[in-house]
């Protein structure tokens, strides 16, 4: 898993049509608290904060900076500051793919673990995957109401549909209850007042969107519009670069935000992390920013 350059647009641009709705105010409901079980999540291959110095850390730590620069939570100098447009927080961030199985929901679940656990970031993890949802199944949690449950009764508070971790910032909203068509829903009025109002519920923290691969549904197009920043996750060596390249070309015209994951990128041991100035040299002239990897990655 190894960030490499934005596929496109410049900082701060957000497109017109995105959270531009005022959130109903909502009183009511807390999330549920759970415990992580860092045991089983170290044991599929996730992070944990027993691991900081293995190479998943060290190579989130870097797709973290450059994230957190581009939403404007952090400057070079590494101090975190605000970036505010439209009287909101600039801090939604969408992780999807082009096809199925190519790790993005295991990049979205590090990256939120990574933010909360080490930088101590309030950070809400969203399961937008209706067709396939599996952040809830992999920390454990029971089934119950959930993202889809909150879009079609905006009467129920957001807090009571999400569960707080009690050892890091960090709440997950599960997927909900079944849905035929969830483009609609996530496309309505009411989806964008219900993602403007997880931002500015986290000034200082970040919500992470696990979205469907782009070209399997509609969703990701759609819900890219709501959001600031698009993590698309390509898989090494897997992803046709026919698939990769169509997918992007509807993913930009939704957002123009958009920055690139490998995953599963597997090097030999003289190309560790951050790899010798050899390796570097030919990252650089490929048009990539960063020589980061990660071989692991086995979730969808």
């Amino acid at each position: 898993m190894g960030l490499i350059e934005k596929a496109g647009g410049a900082f701060g641009d957000i497109p017109d049509a995105a959270n531009e709705l005022a959130p109903a105010p909502e009183t009511g409901g807390e999330p549920a608290p759970f415990d992580i079980n860092f045991e089983a999540l170290a044991a599929s291959g996730f992070y944990t904060p027993a691991g900081r110095a293995n190479r998943l850390s060290l190579e989130l730590r870097a797709i973290k900076r450059r994230l957190l620069r581009r939403l404007g939570l952090r400057n070079s100098a590494g101090e975190r500051r605000m970036t505010r447009r439209g009287g909101r927080n600039r801090n939604l961030v969408l992780v999807t793919s082009s096809r199925p199985g190519e790790g993005k929901t295991f990049c979205a679940i590090n990256l939120a673990l990574s933010l909360a656990c080490e930088e101590q970031l309030e950070v809400l993890l969203v399961d937008a995957d209706a067709p396939r949802p599996k952040v809830r199944a992999t920390f454990g949690l029971p089934q119950g109401p959930g993202l889809s449950d909150r879009l079609r009764d905006p009467a129920i508070p957001a807090l009571s549909v999400c569960r707080r971790a009690r050892q890091a910032p960090l709440t997950i909203m599960s997927e909900g209850g079944p849905v035929d068509r969830a483009g609609e829903l996530y496309g309505s009025a009411q989806a964008q007042r219900l993602f403007t109002e997880l931002s500015a519920r986290r000034p200082g923290g970040l919500v992470i969107i696990d979205a469907p691969p782009a070209l399997a549904t509609e969703e990701a197009i759609i819900l890219a519009r709501h959001v600031d920043e698009v993590i698309f996750i390509i898989e090494a060596d897997a992803t046709p670069e026919v698939a990769a390249g169509a997918a992007l070309d509807e993913m930009l015209e939704a957002n123009p935000n958009v920055s690139l994951v490998l995953n599963r990128c597997l090097v030999s041991g003289g190309a560790a992390y951050y790899g010798s100035y050899d390796d570097y040299d030919r990252v650089r002239d490929s048009g990539t920013t960063q020589p980061i990897r990660q071989d692991e990655g086995k979730q969808e």
